[in-house]
């Protein structure tokens, strides 16, 4: 995927919480795991503002704290962090037999076939902003 420089700043639709042609009702939930914090509060706050409920994690071991206590539309995860990483929150989510949707994020895209996940929804570092929403709006309808 192309990478364009992404400002926090988007085009705001004429009513409040609404973004771009996403206007989710009810809000989703999603929560973000990213151990890269600037990447994480990005991320969140141009969800928030398209008007979902986010909750963020900063590495694997808070993303399972997480989905013990809340159920989640869906799961945005980096793939490579500390203590637990992307695999072992979804080995998690698979003994739990959690059926949450998951887009990962990696900059690492052959760690993913790999592991035999190529058919997972994977955005590879850098990414446009803007097709990662279009891709949770598609995901969450």
């Amino acid at each position: 995927m192309s990478s364009t420089p992404v400002s926090p700043f988007l085009r705001r639709s004429a009513r409040p919480g609404a973004m771009l042609a996403m206007d989710p009702a009810p809000a989703k939930a999603i929560l973000v795991v990213d151990n890269e914090q600037r990447n994480r509060q990005l991320i969140a706050y141009l969800l928030r503002e398209a008007g979902y409920e986010v909750d963020e994690a900063d590495d694997g071991v808070s993303a399972i704290e997480f989905l013990e206590k809340k159920k989640f539309d869906l799961v945005i995860c980096d793939v490579v962090m500390p203590r637990l990483n992307a695999f072992d929150v979804l080995d998690y989510m698979k003994s739990r037999s959690l059926t949450t949707s998951v887009i990962l994020i990696t900059g690492h895209p052959d760690s993913l076939k790999q592991k035999g996940l190529g058919h997972l929804t994977c955005f590879t570092k850098p990414f446009n902003m803007y097709d990662l929403l279009r891709k949770i709006g598609e995901m969450l309808t």
